[in-house]
């Protein structure tokens, strides 16, 4: 089956309900706000969802500190695989925690090499915008997302910073080109 990330439509709710109730069944620390926000749509109502996800993707209605944003859905085939939040630029704050990309995976998905792959189809939406490296990152604790960065910064190339430390945890940040050199 061919990936694909694509803007939330209603025709993969069949499948994004089964992932909901995946994630509700098991709750990540590390769960992403657009996955969230898919979580509670699931509970309430998707309409709703996808205008403010698309408002949010044209900056706006956005709550104030937040940048524009895109949230895709990974795609294969007809099944909802898992969450890529593409910020269009850096605020401070996210130049220590967030970066440009947030992800997440459904449980029954990961370790399966999603991750990595999906990241590469971001990438082309960031070179779209005009964007030719993103910050990645995650919690020192989060070996798992950790391997993802390392793995497409040594592919694509790119630059590990130091960690930035917030309330006694570090949160390691990768620079990653968008297409290899």
């Amino acid at each position: 089956m061919i990936l694909q990330l694509v803007k939330p439509q209603e025709r993969y709710l069949s499948s994004v309900r089964q992932a909901v109730a995946e994630y509700k069944n098991a709750p990540s620390e590390y769960e992403i706000h657009a996955v969230s926000k898919m979580i509670k749509a699931a509970d309430d109502n998707f309409a709703t969802y996808f205008i403010n996800t698309e408002n949010e993707s044209l900056g706006v209605n956005l709550k104030p500190g937040y940048v524009a944003h895109t949230v895709y859905w990974l795609i294969e085939g007809d099944k909802y695989i898992g969450t890529f939040d593409l910020r269009h630029n850096l605020t401070p704050y996210l130049e220590n925690i967030g970066g440009h990309i947030a992800y997440q995976i459904r449980p029954s998905a990961q370790r399966k090499g999603y991750a990595v792959n999906g990241l590469k189809l971001c990438f082309e939406y960031a070179r779209e915008r005009r964007i030719e490296r993103v910050l990645i990152t995650c919690n020192e604790h989060n070996i798992g997302s950790y391997g993802v960065m390392r793995k497409l910064m040594l592919e694509m190339g790119g630059t590990e910073i130091s960690p930035f430390t917030e309330d006694g945890v570090a949160n390691r940040r990768v620079w990653i080109n968008t297409q290899k050199k």
